[in-house]
């Protein structure tokens, strides 16, 4: 019996685990690959080679306004509450280089439409943070929730309570929220024509400020591989110039339905496109193919383009349900 059977065969009486008011995991139904969380004693089991897509609901505590910039907002919202129980890690997430281990969604729950935000006491809000180190940060984000009676967070001016963290769909009404690992994304047969679904503002950075506003495959695709090939293992990582040149040549645009919008920062305002755009794969390729449809589910964490963990480049893939799997070697 795995380790995760075995939680589970402990668990399988109870409806779901609230721990001071934060709901840790729903136990059933629980799809392949969720979460379980052990009692409060035992701690927190966890896979290291795991990726969480994870709603934190959130309730205001008392009235307040809010910058309408809230993507830096709920950026510092996340590190400052990494800080309240490991400063130095921390720190570390906020220096590093390169494509971070985390994104984060927009303030989920409200309009975005103002300069500023009025938050009324009590309004239940969500945001959706997505950890790609493989489970540390989920392991001492969840035992400090486990540990402590509240959870308190703030979102500039404004205080609020974390009061769910929600890491199955079949929970999560939005349907974002889902656990899954490298081996099963890998293991994804390839699909000729795949949808993509941008919600909030996507861009990407071609250097001295100059974006791109268009969801060519070749600007997607790299995108999801850089940051793939950052924290997949080293078994999994694929091949850049081969799949560089197979996007050129045989990736197309099938239909696309954007729109431009603008998403705010303290001092600037960037553009970004939402919406959906559909490609077709058109060689018989089928290694390549399934790379690509691989990455396209990786979306769902990684994010897509600029800014992502700051608001910006959510995306997910609208692919057939319940397509067979190929066999990945571990």
């Amino acid at each position: 019996m795995s380790k995760r059977q075995a939680i589970k065969s402990v668990l399988d009486d109870e409806e779901e685990l609230v721990v001071h008011g934060v709901l840790l995991a729903p136990y059933r139904p629980m799809p392949a690959g969720a979460f379980y969380a052990l009692t409060v004693h035992e701690g927190v089991q966890t896979d290291m080679s795991d990726l969480y897509s994870i709603v934190f609901e959130l309730r205001v505590r008392y009235a307040a306004t809010i910058s309408g910039a809230t993507g830096p907002l709920a950026h510092a919202l996340f590190l400052n509450l990494i800080k309240q129980f490991d400063p130095a890690l921390s720190a570390s997430l906020h220096n590093m280089p390169g494509p971070k281990p985390f994104t984060i969604s927009p303030l989920l729950g409200v309009e975005q439409l103002a300069e500023n935000l009025t938050l009324p006491g009590e309004q239940t809000c969500s945001l959706r943070i997505t950890l790609l180190d493989g489970g540390d940060l989920w392991h001492r984000l969840s035992t400090y929730a486990l540990q402590r009676e509240v959870v308190q967070v703030h979102l500039g001016p404004a205080d609020l309570r974390l009061t769910r963290l929600i890491t199955s769909s079949s929970v999560d009404p939005t349907g974002w929220a889902d656990i899954t690992d490298w081996l099963t994304l890998a293991g994804l047969p390839a699909q000729r024509v795949i949808t993509m679904q941008f919600t909030s503002p996507t861009a990407f950075n071609v250097g001295d400020r100059a974006f791109e506003l268009f969801p060519k495959p070749s600007f997607i695709w790299e995108s999801l591989l850089r940051v793939w090939n950052a924290y997949a293992p080293q078994h999994l990582r694929m091949d850049k110039q081969r799949l560089r040149m197979f996007l050129i040549e045989h990736v197309s645009v099938l239909d696309c339905a954007i729109a431009t919008m603008m998403w705010s920062f303290p001092q600037y305002l960037q553009k970004g496109f939402v919406g959906t755009c559909t490609y077709q794969i058109q060689e018989e390729d089928e290694g390549i193919a399934a790379n690509l449809t691989t990455l396209a589910a990786f979306a769902r964490y990684a994010g897509i383009g600029y800014k992502t963990t700051m608001g910006m480049g959510q995306a997910r893939a609208l692919l057939l349900e319940n397509p067979p799997t190929r066999e990945i070697e571990g």
